[in-house]
């Protein structure tokens, strides 16, 4: 159970890694070293350093799968408890942790990016 725990863990962060946009600041740069006024001129989300919505969608998706997968773990973890196993509860309770501590992560990026 706990190396099923760890290649869902391990195959949702990945999955969520390639999808996580990269932001290019190199517009941006050009912008500010062609404009006159400097930093006066209005900058819009992008230039500021937003994802774009479609990423924010891939982002949102992504930590909607990460809380559905901590779900599971949860039932997982007390179904086992419940059987009378106990290790593998532990073992299973504690991926349920980690997934949760991954999704709130991705959750603050999605707070900071694209808001």
């Amino acid at each position: 159970m706990k190396l099923k725990s760890f290649i869902l863990l391990m195959t949702s962060t990945i999955t969520l890694a390639c999808t996580a946009p990269t932001v290019s600041k190199e517009k941006y740069v050009e912008k500010a070293e062609n404009s006159n006024s400097g930093y006066t001129k209005e900058l819009s989300k992008s230039d500021l350093g937003y994802w774009s919505i479609k990423d924010c969608k891939l982002l949102s998706d992504g930590v909607g799968e990460m809380v559905g997968i901590t779900g599971y773990l949860l039932e997982e973890s007390s179904q086992m408890r419940d059987s009378g196993n106990n290790k593998g509860s532990d073992e299973t309770f504690e991926a349920a942790e980690k997934t949760a501590s991954v999704s709130a992560n991705l959750a603050t990026t999605f707070a900071a990016f694209c808001k």
